[in-house]
């Protein structure tokens, strides 16, 4: 499949089209892009603003190692730790997608609505179809509550300088601002050139909220069109000889019944080979993103049920604005990890079934040959098995995304009842 974004309709690919032509994602992989030497010209926009955000980024952690007037609390600090690993995460994710961009324009070819060619296989595209609609769905409701969070953390800090501009000015103290970097500057500097700061802080939000958006989304995407293919495979073989008339006593149909049978196993098996080299090249690119969203993840939703509870349990008020901004994060993350979790469960749940479908064809009445290619098929579907794993027992799947949301539990729990002793 040749991609041309200029000339593609959506409804000859598999995923949310426009959602991914709005945010210029195909201009990374393209490979007919404007290029300077031998370098994609988005690659190199992509490494600068890496650089520019990464030195801001840095500025802002300067404040950590020199003394300052201002003290922060606890929840500054937690807040901070939840940026940083966020930050890392992103920048992953995009050095990632630089680095391997060839393979992700080569695993676009997954996309196109007739990469299954198999006459069996395209008889039950309706399955394709149904799951791109969930899908499209699906990725614009993330981009939804992505942009949401944009504009509460934002917003939230303007918000609530409108809201204290009858309170007294504390010139001891900084504006409060998106991310509340420590800035190397006097909180006079700071505070009269507020303006400044905050657009800095902004537009590192905005980084963010576009790497963490559009990297999730195709890995949805991804994930529903190889769902819905493995299940095309495993109707497919569920339909072979099907309709084969075993009564029927007339030698040259049977002739014809048979060689059709070895025929469909035969396209229906190059089918099932290179939807699984797809899969292979999927995994291999995101092996590290997938690992590296479960770590962090876990770890960022941990840090902000810690920073609800010190917020709630503290004596001092704080604006509901703030607790709804972090909750906004934790829904994210939340959102993010269990769509991870639940979608690499569904594609190493469809690669079984399509074990099961080999066996519901009706292979009794097929001859020695067809029989002998079907066994073959079984055996190349078990070689084929393998699941992206934490740790050599701990396999990515629902029951980890369980213990996740249990150890936020636990730690919520012990650290409510710590407090109220």
């Amino acid at each position: 499949m040749t991609f041309d974004i200029n000339l593609l309709e959506p409804k000859e690919v598999s995923i949310n089209l426009k959602l991914f032509k709005l945010y210029g994602f195909f201009h990374l992989f393209d490979p007919k892009s404007k290029k300077i030497g031998n370098f994609n010209i988005y690659h190199l926009v992509w490494y600068f603003i890496n650089c520019v955000v990464g030195c801001l980024v840095i500025y802002g952690l300067i404040g950590y190692f020199i003394e300052m007037e201002d003290v922060i609390d606890i929840v500054y600090h937690v807040q901070l730790m939840f940026f940083y690993l966020t930050y890392s995460l992103c920048l992953l994710k995009i050095i990632t997608f630089l680095y391997k961009a060839n393979n992700i324009w080569d695993l676009l070819r997954v996309t196109d609505i007739n990469f299954l060619t198999s006459t069996q296989s395209q008889t039950h595209i309706g399955i394709l179809h149904k799951h791109r609609k969930k899908s499209i769905k699906i990725t614009n409701t993330i981009c939804g509550v992505g942009f949401m969070n944009f504009f509460e953390w934002t917003l939230y800090p303007l918000v609530l300088q409108l809201i204290q501009t009858e309170d007294a000015h504390q010139s001891n103290l900084r504006s409060e601002n998106i991310l509340n970097f420590r800035f190397p500057v006097t909180i006079n500097y700071y505070n009269n050139n507020y303006i400044i700061f905050y657009l800095v802080e902004s537009s590192i939000v905005m980084f963010l909220l576009y790497i963490n958006v559009v990297i999730d989304i195709f890995f949805i995407s991804i994930c529903f069109i190889v769902i819905a293919q493995y299940e095309m495979i495993k109707r497919a073989y569920e339909s072979v000889n099907n309709k084969l008339n075993s009564e029927n006593n007339n030698e040259n149909k049977n002739d014809f019944n048979i060689n059709d049978c070895c025929d469909d196993l035969e396209s229906i098996m190059k089918d099932q080979q290179k939807l699984f080299a797809m899969l292979k090249l999927f995994y291999s690119t995101y092996k590290f993103i997938i690992l590296s969203i479960v770590v962090i993840n876990s770890g960022s939703m941990v840090i902000l049920t810690y920073a609800s509870v010190v917020i709630f349990t503290s004596s001092q008020s704080m604006s509901i604005l703030g607790v709804i901004k972090l909750i906004s994060a934790f829904g994210y993350m939340l959102i993010v990890l269990f769509f991870v979790c639940y979608l690499l469960e569904r594609i190493n749940n469809k690669m079984e079934s399509v074990h099961f479908g080999m066996y519901s064809c009706n292979w009794t009445s097929m001859n020695l040959r067809s029989k002998k290619m079907l066994l073959l098929s079984m055996q190349l579907n078990n070689a084929n098995e393998f699941m992206i794993k934490l740790t050599p027992r701990k396999i990515v799947n629902l029951q980890l995304f369980n213990s996740v949301i249990v150890t936020c539990y636990n730690v919520l729990s012990a650290m409510l009842n710590t407090r109220t002793k």
